[in-house]
């Protein structure tokens, strides 16, 4: 970009508080095991997106989690959907796969006083019509998959957000996630996102068990001047945010319309856009 005779290198490649690099975790089904989790990611003040089946939450037999401890359980993290009974969406109605989504809600909401807007997929599939539709009606923005890609990409529909690797097979994307936000400052960013489910940190048969996951969020720790650990509402919300942001035709002027804080890269250097407000470089 020319402007006033030299140019700027304009780039949206920043999150909250300037950093290049994001971190974000999903975990499924909301068993009794997402009580030490939710500690875990507590200890190293790290967030999470925790989604319930909430027909397992309203049953008042055996250890798992209920409708009575969710306020304050996963306070500081997002909850999101699951489904009501973890169906395979992909087989149902349109009808059929939004009542499953608003009931699910429904008891979510109503023992949280949450608004709940992101979805994980139950067992990973979807069917992009009818599935697409009923998500749009019951106001869900985002929904993940189980199909892990490998790389530290967005996704360009949200509707089908691939994480980059479930916490099994993870060591070695946290290794290089590790070098690029460390050494490799000429990338352009990215996401490092990690799923799975609490219950499989106790099968002796996993590769990756509770110390070993301690250990790698301790490791991401590390680098938290560089990372910004956010739920997956949060990264959804900042990314249509930062497609919002306004530039004047010389280039020059930047307009923030929303609610949300940004930042931009200008020269490799940071710059804050505040909500509802106006830069000029």
């Amino acid at each position: 970009m020319r402007a006033k005779g030299r140019f700027f290198m304009i780039k949206y490649d920043r999150y909250v508080g300037g950093k290049r690099y994001a971190a974000t975790f999903s975990y499924d089904d909301g068993g009794a095991a997402d009580r030490r989790l939710v500690g875990l990611f507590n200890k190293y003040n790290m967030k999470c997106t925790f989604n319930l089946i909430s027909s397992s939450l309203i049953k008042t037999d055996g250890t798992g989690i209920k409708t009575a401890e969710l306020k304050d359980l996963y306070a500081g993290h997002e909850i999101a959907c699951h489904s009501y009974s973890h169906p395979h969406l992909e087989r149902m109605s349109v009808q059929d796969q939004y009542d499953e989504h608003i009931r699910d809600r429904q008891i979510i909401e109503g023992a949280t006083g949450r608004i709940i807007r992101g979805l994980a997929y139950p067992f990973g599939t979807y069917n992009t019509d009818t599935t697409f539709t009923a998500m749009k009606t019951a106001s869900l923005g985002y929904g993940r998959t189980a199909t892990s890609t490998g790389t530290f990409e967005l996704p360009s529909d949200f509707r089908i957000w691939n994480p980059t690797t479930h916490h099994n097979e993870c060591e070695p994307f946290v290794k290089k996630f590790k070098y690029n936000v460390e050494k490799a400052i000429w990338r352009a960013g990215g996401v490092l996102y990690i799923w799975g489910h609490s219950y499989e940190f106790d099968n002796k048969d996993y590769p990756v068990q509770w110390d070993k996951f301690d250990e790698i969020l301790a490791s991401l720790a590390e680098d938290a001047d560089g990372i910004w650990f956010a739920t997956n509402i949060e990264i959804y919300d900042y990314v249509n945010a930062l497609k919002a942001l306004r530039r004047s035709a010389d280039g020059k002027t930047f307009c923030n319309p929303t609610d949300t804080d940004l930042w931009i890269s200008v020269d490799d250097q940071p710059l804050k856009i505040p909500k509802i407000s106006t830069v000029t470089i």
